[in-house]
């Protein structure tokens, strides 16, 4: 199934991507022990990023960019190399679902792709996730604190 619009009903078809009870162990597990994340923040992180995997899947919103949880529960997701392979197979029917970071280096690249010569806005995406799951199934605060409160607080 992919997303679908009905204009007369307004109603959208979501393919959610679920991660596996294995995957959630993991990342959990990684999240505690190397970001330094309690339970219930890594917990909140992953629902959080199986989220930003369905707005990836679901849309053609190619300015996705994670909040700084998120990013961080993703990059733990990929150094699990044969883990992550089955994942992207699986939701994105592709060998690797790539992450390109922003850096000084491939603003050419963010201009090419995006038509915007900066990172992509995480309030944008943000709001896209709110749009497609609703506001009271969003963690506010995975998405919109910023680096250095996080890093206060890890």
């Amino acid at each position: 199934m992919t997303i679908a619009h009905d204009e007369l009903s307004s109603t959208l078809m979501l393919n959610e991507v679920q991660l596996s009870n294995t995957e959630i162990l993991y990342l959990a597990e990684c999240l505690q022990n190397k970001e330094h994340m309690n339970r219930e923040d890594a917990l909140n992180t992953i629902a959080e990023l199986e989220h930003f995997y369905s707005v990836l899947k679901n849309t053609n919103l190619e300015m996705s960019v994670p909040s700084p949880m998120v990013d961080k529960a993703w990059h733990q997701h990929i150094l699990n190399t044969k883990m992550y392979n089955i994942f992207s197979r699986q939701h994105f029917g592709l060998e690797i679902l790539h992450h390109l970071p922003f850096w000084s280096g491939n603003t050419g690249n963010m201009e090419d792709i995006w038509g915007v010569d900066g990172e992509p806005s995480l309030l944008d995406m943000y709001n896209a996730i709110v749009v497609m799951f609703g506001f009271e199934n969003v963690n506010k605060t995975v998405w919109l604190m910023d680096e250095d409160d996080l890093n206060r607080f890890l």
